[in-house]
């Protein structure tokens, strides 16, 4: 009965002196490429008693087993990515044996080889920006009609018609708010996106996730041809300035291995 299996990292084409991990994410064995004509598949074994169906199951419920293996994975695609065209595999993307990911590449291989030319070149960016609601909200008015109109005509205002004034004021500076935020994400987007051979916008993330005050009001992420991304950088700038006055955070990581933008990869044996 086999004890170990095949965990796959990513596709290359194939090339020489990639710099390769001596612990691959089981930290028992090191990652080696196997190739098959003219791409190659960057592996490494794994144990079963660790990466079989069940025990993975319920390791991947161990939040810090979790995090460790998931560093490691992404720690070795990053290693490689300045020096190769790389198409990502899904974190545990895992065969039964070198057999199993040889097939898979037989399969795969003319789709694999189109996709590293779609890639030549090209790295993936992430822009999150973020939107603090206590100085938006200070702030709209220097930017809304609507809402400076009200503050001028409340200051004419005493006793309960200033009450009922204030009401109406809450109200428009929430809705000014959302319409704002909504209009900085979306121009956000288009502006970084005409820099981009590739784009998406990914769904929000809550506080809980990203561990900030701030409310996430963009998550795009970003294809970006090497030859590009000063301007993409320069573009990114220009937002920064334009909108840090009004509460407005923008934060950038990259260059990634392009996960978002390689369409269902593969899914293993498991």
């Amino acid at each position: 009965m086999d004890t170990h299996a095949c965990y796959v990292y990513g596709i290359t084409r194939q090339i020489d002196g990639l710099p390769l991990a001596e612990k691959g994410i089981d930290s028992t064995y090191p990652v080696y490429a196997l190739p098959y004509e003219n791409v190659q598949a960057i592996v490494s074994e794994v144990s079963l008693s660790e990466f079989g169906v069940e025990m993975l199951e319920a390791n991947v419920q161990d939040l810090q087993w979790l995090a460790e293996r998931v560093r490691a994975h992404e720690s070795i695609l990053e290693a490689i990515l300045p020096h190769c065209t790389l198409i990502p595999m899904r974190f545990c993307t895992i065969f039964l044996n070198e057999s199993r990911v040889c097939e898979m590449l037989a399969e795969r291989h003319d789709d694999y080889l189109n996709t590293l030319t779609r890639l030549d070149g090209r790295k993936e960016w992430g822009v999150k920006v973020y939107v603090d609601s206590a100085i938006i909200a200070q702030r709209v008015g220097d930017i809304s009609d609507k809402v400076k109109k009200l503050e001028m005509e409340m200051a004419e205002k005493s006793g309960g018609a200033a009450y009922l004034w204030k009401k109406r004021l809450d109200e428009a500076v929430a809705v000014e708010t959302d319409r704002v935020s909504i209009d900085v994400a979306q121009r956000s987007h288009d502006l970084l996106s005409s820099h981009a051979e590739e784009s998406l916008n990914n769904p929000l993330q809550g506080r809980e996730s990203t561990g900030r005050p701030e409310e996430m009001i963009l998550n795009g992420a970003y294809l970006i041809a090497d030859e590009r991304l000063g301007a993409f950088q320069a573009e990114l700038a220009g937002l920064e300035d334009e909108y840090v006055a009004l509460g407005f955070s923008f934060r950038v990581s990259g260059p990634w291995p392009p996960y978002n933008f390689v369409a269902n990869p593969c899914k293993g044996d498991g």
